[in-house]
């Protein structure tokens, strides 16, 4: 019996395909996809989580993020409604019409693929699902090796995020060895951040200490730390700083592109145009495009441009111009 060829496309028609650039739930920093987000027991996830949801759903920044006003659903597994209360009190004045929590669910094993299904169908705009934590929802046993279980069960729940073009989260926890580089840290086998899109790992120097690193590495994002600080009053993390700075770098690009004020044609041209204005600024047409496909919404919030991407039979076109409510 012959084997069923391989599908293949070349480079030529692979970069002639039209597909829609990545959807950025908080811009740079939480596309759609699945993600996971790992700190110490009593570190200040769930708060991070919590947050995180609330800004979502009303659009407000997260830090220096701009955010895709949309639903979000928060899964709370380890609190009961009461605590719960007291946390989003704690955070928030008043809650939102498109915030979701629950405080039970289903397993992996059992009906939780079909609960989160029929939430979606019935609120179609959510666009953030958080579940705290990843362990309550796993399978007790299993006779697999654990590399294939982490990765089989991480991928059950990717499939709905994908399948939605949703961010959804997964709360998990460090294992207790410390490691030089933090990613090696999240418990379990390599299998659950080997299917995970992006991974954020919080960390503290001492558990006293209101200060902690947010690790950022993922597949459509890129790598970065952020200095952040426990603000007890508010229960909120605050931002004090990048470790890598791109702010200053971004700012002029942003600069040029509203002096220009409209444009439609190929990155190439775009960089030409930009160069044009502000010989220092040191772009290359595919790295271009993507900061304009992970900036969208700072562009559209902060600085009244809208970009959008197409094609015509012969090249790829960016175009962009005053927003109509700016």
């Amino acid at each position: 019996m012959q084997p069923k060829p391989l599908e293949t496309l070349t480079g030529k028609e692979l970069l002639a395909l039209d597909v829609e650039p990545p959807k950025f739930i908080v811009s740079r920093f939480l596309p759609a996809g699945l993600h996971l987000l790992a700190g110490s027991p009593k570190i200040g996830k769930s708060w991070l989580a919590l947050w995180l949801c609330h800004q979502v759903s009303q659009g407000a920044p997260v830090w220096e993020f701009d955010t895709l006003q949309c639903g979000a659903l928060y899964l709370s597994l380890e609190d009961t409604v009461d605590r719960l209360h007291f946390r989003l009190a704690r955070i928030a004045e008043e809650g939102t019409e498109q915030s979701y929590f629950a405080t039970r669910a289903e397993t992996l094993s059992g009906d939780l693929i079909a609960q989160l299904e029929a939430f979606m169908q019935a609120h179609p705009d959510t666009g953030l699902i958080v579940i705290d934590t990843f362990q309550r929802i796993r399978d007790t046993e299993n006779d697999k090796n654990a590399y294939a279980s982490d990765y089989e069960e991480v991928n059950r729940i990717k499939a709905v995020a994908d399948k939605y073009k949703i961010a959804l989260l997964l709360v998990h926890h460090l294992r207790k060895m410390p490691d030089s580089d933090p990613f090696n840290m999240v418990s379990g086998s390599t299998g659950i951040i080997g299917a995970v899109d992006s991974l954020y790992v919080l960390e503290k120097d001492s558990r006293t200490d209101n200060k902690a690193k947010l690790h950022v590495t993922g597949r459509d994002i890129e790598d970065m730390q952020l200095f952040l600080e426990f603000d007890r009053a508010a229960s909120t993390w605050r931002f004090i700083s990048f470790l890598r700075e791109t702010a200053q770098e971004n700012e002029k690009l942003f600069a040029a592109l509203k002096t220009l004020g409209a444009f439609q044609g190929t990155a190439t041209e775009l960089v030409a145009a930009l160069q044009a204005l502000d010989s220092g600024l040191d772009l290359k047409p595919n790295g271009l495009a993507r900061t304009l496909k992970e900036q969208a919404l700072t562009l559209e919030k902060r600085h009244g441009l809208a970009v959008k991407f197409s094609r015509t039979n012969s090249a790829k076109l960016i175009s962009f111009s005053a927003c109509a409510t700016a």
